[in-house]
């Protein structure tokens, strides 16, 4: 029983593991507000605020949901004189950046929204409010803001691709994809219930920042019985102003299968003739990725990555002969349709002659921390080292799978 009760507050102190001091810049703090107060910007604002904020901190404002009481710290009560009397550089940062369970929108609402609802929240009156910023302060122009760095993709993972995203500090991740079975509009498409009914393939990992340039990942796929490790680096981050235009990441990822050895005649051999013997590195697959990404708009983001997949062990075929690599070329695209939902696109060219991954996802609930993502895909692999190595179905004549992604940082 004690170590039942060492254990979850081991757990709880580490969940709020950074959240004593929430310290924001002083340029931030000086930051001014360059929206005016009218009813427009509130109203769009309050709009925001509902859509995005309401289910944590109360359609009211004063964090009283009830199923958020158990969260360290509660949601802020936005009546209380000590919110009221920071700036609205202090809250704009804070709604911009995020902390633990409070999400990040900087990646997912426009500078002019934040400030909207920095102006909404404003309207939440306590009777001894003071939020007048000091005249002898110096504040920032609103073009300060401009060089604030940007994330092309608000996740680490649009539907297969890894994009140039680090997900934040003080926590980890957690991604669930899940493959149904191959289905087409046939009569299978009811008997089989669009292939859930079919097996179906799962991989899910989790993911550990080292810092805002450094991740690592963890992850177990059913298909193949892998074992993954994975990490990015970040070497560049686009800013507002577009003094750097562009995302840089590099990506490499291991992993290793555990399904029973494949059983070979005693007689085989390999291509040079030497008698083959099943070595542990022949579970080795290896994924190396150079990943440029960018946002053109608040609604529009795409990336394109060069990408090579190494496998130590390959099966032996003559026409076409089968390269221990694979080159691909995959460009991924996101589209924002609401304040939670957005369409994807990847189209994964590569040098496989029996793969061409086409997927669309469609987030149907997304903010700053989680997305739940609707897929269709023709291939019911997930692992990037299987997707370019097993055979991919044509829409039109072999069918598609459907499945979901999603993703949730803690």
């Amino acid at each position: 029983m004690k170590k039942t009760i060492f254990i979850a507050l081991s757990f709880q102190v580490w969940l709020s593991w950074g959240q004593a001091a929430w310290t924001v810049p002083k340029q931030a703090e000086l930051m001014q507000n360059p929206l005016t107060a009218n009813q427009e910007t509130i109203d769009k604002g309050a709009k925001i605020y509902q859509s995005l904020c309401a289910s944590c901190h109360g359609k009211t404002g004063k964090g009283d949901v009830v199923a958020m009481q158990s969260l360290n710290p509660k949601p802020t009560n936005f009546h209380t004189e000590a919110f009221q009397q920071q700036t609205d550089g202090t809250i704009y940062w804070k709604l911009s950046e995020g902390r633990g369970m409070m999400a990040s929108y900087k990646n997912m609402l426009s500078e002019e929204e934040r400030w909207a609802v920095v102006h909404y929240l404003r309207t939440f009156k306590t009777d001894k409010q003071t939020n007048q910023v000091s005249t002898n302060q110096t504040v920032t122009s609103s073009k300060t803001i401009q060089s604030e760095k940007t994330d092309a993709f608000p996740f680490t993972t649009l539907i297969n691709a890894k994009t140039t995203r680090i997900m934040p500090t003080h926590g980890f991740g957690l991604t669930i994809q899940h493959r149904f079975g191959a289905t087409k509009f046939d009569e299978g498409f009811i008997k089989n219930f669009m292939g859930l009914d079919l097996a179906a393939n799962m991989r899910f990992a989790f993911e550990i920042p080292i810092n805002n340039k450094l991740m690592f990942e963890i992850g177990r796929t059913r298909y193949g019985k892998f074992y993954d490790l994975g990490a990015k680096y970040l070497l560049l981050q686009q800013t507002g102003d577009n003094q750097t235009p562009f995302s840089l990441a590099l990506y490499e990822n291991i992993a290793v299968t555990t399904e029973n050895a494949p059983q070979y005649s005693e007689q085989a051999t390999f291509e040079n003739g030497t008698k083959f013997e099943y070595k542990f590195y022949h579970r080795l697959y290896y994924d190396t990725q150079i990943i440029i990404s960018r946002k053109f708009s608040n609604k529009f983001s795409a990336q394109i990555a060069g990408e090579i997949i190494w496998r130590n062990l390959i099966p032996y075929r003559i026409k076409p002969k089968e390269e221990s690599y694979v080159i691909a070329v995959p460009v991924s695209m996101r589209y924002k349709t609401g304040m939670r939902s957005a369409v994807s696109l990847e189209i994964m060219p590569n040098t496989h002659h029996q793969t061409m991954p086409v997927s669309l996802g469609y987030e149907v609930a997304s903010s700053g921390n989680h997305v739940f993502q609707i897929t269709i895909t023709n291939s019911d692999r997930i692992l990037l080292q299987n997707i370019f190595t097993q055979p991919t179905l044509k829409y039109g004549k072999e069918g598609f799978m459907l499945g979901f992604n999603l993703t949730r940082y803690f």
